[in-house]
């Protein structure tokens, strides 16, 4: 998260168009307003000039817009891929599921076609090193298979995105501007393609991308925002005996923001508000654990945040080795895509408490212990990544 009291001469912003996000937004909303910059300088979608102006004339600052234009083609094909046997060297195909991923990935294994492999949970030197992998030239490795978590922050020689579905595995149909996001990674200028193509893996999708991709974005016609630690903590001394749960959702339904501004989602923060309510923590601190990037959507996450909430309420410093013995290490051989997802979690809660030293560094005090676990268990999930793909 941006350290708004730290002044710096330029800031840049990059995928600015992200304050429409229901649950992301506010954190690009706060970092544009509260950046201590002289200059800031935002790269994003040409929806989000209006409500950026919008966001900015009423404290006096002043917008300049420099438009870039695509430099190289990108063309809708009126054709299918069929079958994943028909796929060439630089073609990614995007699922919206890891299940999906791994399905495809043994298809090319069996077929003896390398292939690469991005996706959201995956650590970020991770996907680097898969990123890597997938534009050396002189690498076997023919296909990329990934979410949509290539269509921010990497860099990729792709000549052909290809949708091996339209359909989001939580939110239905894909939007017109994320599918252009992704879209727009084939035939990328600078890359070894001087045309970028896209298509489906499924004739019968091939009329509906056609269509999500020709429809114009909206211009963006609000930002997220959502309440600050002080906010809550202020709020929460009218209610002394109300959860952070009560809190939030009093807040939530007595809030109200004027027409450049919605209420994000709180449903990720309820999620961690409800596992710690019973314990003895200030209602702030509670606040700040429960906007970390952890998600409980496992038994081990949703446990084991439970458990480092309740020894930081008694006052007991969380230390490397006690953390060692949370997530039982020494870390076992990848050998199934099973495996991965057991360490990825493992690694969440490495993150987790990185995340958390920077704000309580005396109760999370072995930072650079843990620091060297993170990149034990990035190093093994490579190699099994690279062992489930090749």
């Amino acid at each position: 998260m941006l350290n708004v009291n730290k002044p710096v001469e330029v800031a840049v912003i990059d995928e600015i168009q992200m304050v429409r996000d229901d649950q992301r937004g506010y954190s690009f909303t706060r970092a544009l307003l509260g950046v201590p910059a002289e200059e800031v300088h935002l790269c994003g979608e040409p929806a989000a000039i209006e409500i950026i102006k919008k966001m900015l004339d009423p404290i006096g600052e002043h917008v300049e817009i420099i438009n870039y234009d695509r430099k190289s083609p990108l063309k809708i094909c009126d054709y299918a891929l069929e079958d994943i046997s028909n796929v060439q060297k630089g073609d990614a195909i995007i699922c919206f599921s890891r299940k999906a991923i791994f399905y495809y990935a043994k298809k090319f294994r069996d077929m003896k076609i390398p292939a690469a492999i991005i996706y959201g949970k995956l650590p970020p030197k991770t996907k680097l090193a898969q990123a890597a992998k997938f534009n050396n030239p002189n690498d076997p490795t023919k296909v990329l298979l990934a979410t949509d978590a290539i269509g921010m922050g990497i860099n990729l020689n792709i000549g052909r995105v290809i949708f091996e579905s339209l359909y989001k595995s939580v939110g239905g149909l894909i939007e017109n501007y994320n599918a252009l996001q992704i879209a727009g990674r084939a035939g990328r200028f600078g890359s070894i393609f001087e045309e970028g193509k896209v298509l489906t893996l499924k004739n019968k999708d091939l009329k509906s991308l056609k269509e999500i991709l020709e429809k114009p974005i909206e211009n963006i016609s609000k930002a997220g925002i959502a309440p600050t630690f002080e906010q809550i903590e202020t709020f929460s001394y009218h209610l002394p005996t109300a959860t952070l749960t009560n809190i939030l959702d009093i807040f939530t339904s007595i809030c109200s923001v004027n027409d450049t501004y919605f209420l994000c989602d709180f449903e990720s923060i309820r999620d961690l508000a409800k596992l710690i309510n019973p314990i003895n923590l200030p209602i702030g601190v509670k606040y700040v654990f429960c906007c970390s990037p952890l998600k409980v959507d496992t038994t081990l996450s949703s446990v084991s945040f439970v458990k480092i909430a309740r020894k930081f309420s008694s006052n007991q410093p969380i230390t490397y080795q006690w953390l060692c013995d949370l997530i039982k290490y020494p870390f076992q051989e990848i050998r199934t895509s099973n495996d991965i997802d057991i360490l990825t979690e493992k690694y969440d809660l490495i993150i987790l408490y990185l995340w958390l030293s920077y704000r309580f560094p005396e109760m999370f005090p072995d930072y650079l212990e843990v620091k060297e676990l993170e990149r034990e268990a990035d190093r093994l999930i490579q190699n099994g990544i690279s062992m489930l793909s090749s």
